[in-house]
Formats: structure tokens, C-alpha cells, sequence
């Protein structure tokens, strides 16, 4: 399966950790933000904040599964990534959409019915292993 992980910036590590897991399992990552550079203030960087929000949406877009991990951090990137999700399933029936963490009840969103949310990656990757 294709797979996007969004999450905050200062979650890459974090998120690098997930890729590695679901590449192993034999999944594939539908668009990888964490190669990409800091690029703020955007308006410094236009044509390549440009690119990465094409990058993103297209890996939504193309994408399986969709995983939020939100956090406390404010980061607008991840919730935009969220609300393109959240369309793209109710207009196509996919992505799968997993809410994940302490924070996954944080947000109304969060509580939509196209949306599940769960307390761990572990839990996303016994569900898509049945899928």
C-alpha cells in the first residue's frame, strides 16, 4: 500500500522511525516531506514552497492510507494535509484516514466519520495488515 504520514516538522525523526516500519512491511511511502528542506519564512522561499505543496497534495492524492500524528506543536502543513484527505475520501472513498496518538481527539475533525482514530502506530499497522 501507499502510504502519507503528516505530521508536525520537529516530528521527523519520529516520522523517518514510521517510514522505516511500513517499508519493511512492504509498503510504500506516496510522498515523503521529510526530504525536504526548512524552507521558512515561505515567502523568503516561493518556488520551493511551491513545489512541496504540489509534492504533498500529490502524495495524498495518490496515497492508501493517510496517517496524522498531531501534537501540541502548532503546525498549519499537517492540518491542510488532513482536510485534503478527509475530501479525497469522501469524494473517492480512499485514503483510509488514521488519527494517531494522545492528541487524536484534539480537533472535531478528528471525530468525522471517514476519520479512526487510535493511540498508537501499532495499531495502524495490525489493521492495514489485514487489509
Amino acid at each position: 500500500m501507499k502510504i502519507y504520514v503528516a505530521a508536525s516538522f520537529e516530528k521527523k525523526k519520529e516520522v523517518l522511525e514510521i517510514y522505516q516500519r511500513l517499508k519493511q512491511l512492504g509498503h510504500k511511502i506516496s510522498g515523503d516531506w521529510t526530504a525536504h528542506k526548512f524552507i521558512r519564512p515561505y515567502k523568503e522561499n516561493q518556488e520551493l514552497a511551491k513545489q512541496y505543496s504540489i509534492e504533498d497534495i500529490n502524495g495524498i492524492k495518490n496515497c492508501d492510507i493517510f496517517i496524522l500524528i498531531p501534537d501540541e506543536i502548532s503546525s498549519r502543513g499537517k492540518y491542510i494535509e488532513f482536510g485534503a484527505a478527509v475530501l479525497s475520501n469522501i469524494k473517492s472513498s480512499k485514503p483510509i484516514i488514521y488519527v494517531v496518538g494522545k492528541f487524536n481527539s484534539d480537533s472535531i475533525f478528528y471525530f468525522h466519520p471517514q476519520v479512526k482514530r487510535v493511540d498508537s502506530i501499532d495499531e495502524v499497522l495490525k489493521e492495514i495488515d489485514k487489509i
